[in-house]
């Protein structure tokens, strides 16, 4: 019967304290809601790093674009002046506008080129090696780059083309 009331004993005392394994689950339990919130913070540094490369990405890929639509500008208002015998300001009226005429009141062109960032030089011997070099340098890009955000001036761009006979 002595035995039998030392158990009983034994077993109320281990309920008043807590054993290992209630302490490693008080641990586990405080250990995971810590790991939730290291969690959320790498997650939210994952996220702003990949947004920002992805605008990045944009943004490089929109400025080169615009730099390959004045180079195919630049071209074809060489190409067009070559055969045509356009004067200077046909020339940077067809860059800027895409006619060789400006409309009355027009500033800024295609996405913000002005006459003023296109230069027509002809060179080499008329009638021999003549060509037409058309240049459209100076146009300022807006960026939207994170931390760099800003207006940027385009590389310049140069479009050579023969002079062609008209057959005169």
């Amino acid at each position: 019967m002595l035995n039998l009331l030392m158990k009983a004993n034994q077993v109320v005392n281990a309920r008043q304290e807590p054993t290992g394994s209630t302490m490693r689950r008080l641990a586990s339990h405080n250990r995971r809601r810590t790991q939730r919130g290291a969690a959320a913070v790498e997650g939210a540094l994952i996220l702003l790093t990949l947004l920002s490369m992805i605008m990045f990405i944009m943004d490089m890929g929109r400025m080169l674009l615009f730099q390959q639509f004045y180079l195919e500008r630049a071209r074809d208002a060489a190409r067009n002046a070559s055969v045509n015998s356009w004067t200077d300001d046909a020339v940077k009226n067809y860059v800027c506008y895409g006619s060789t005429t400006a409309t009355a009141g027009t500033t800024a062109g295609l996405l913000g080129c002005r006459t003023s960032n296109v230069t027509v030089t002809t060179m080499g011997t008329a009638g021999v090696d003549q060509r037409i070099q058309v240049k459209v340098s100076g146009v300022q890009i807006f960026a939207w780059i994170p931390f760099m955000a800003g207006s940027y001036t385009a590389a310049p761009v140069m479009a050579t083309m023969p002079m062609q006979s008209q057959g005169n």
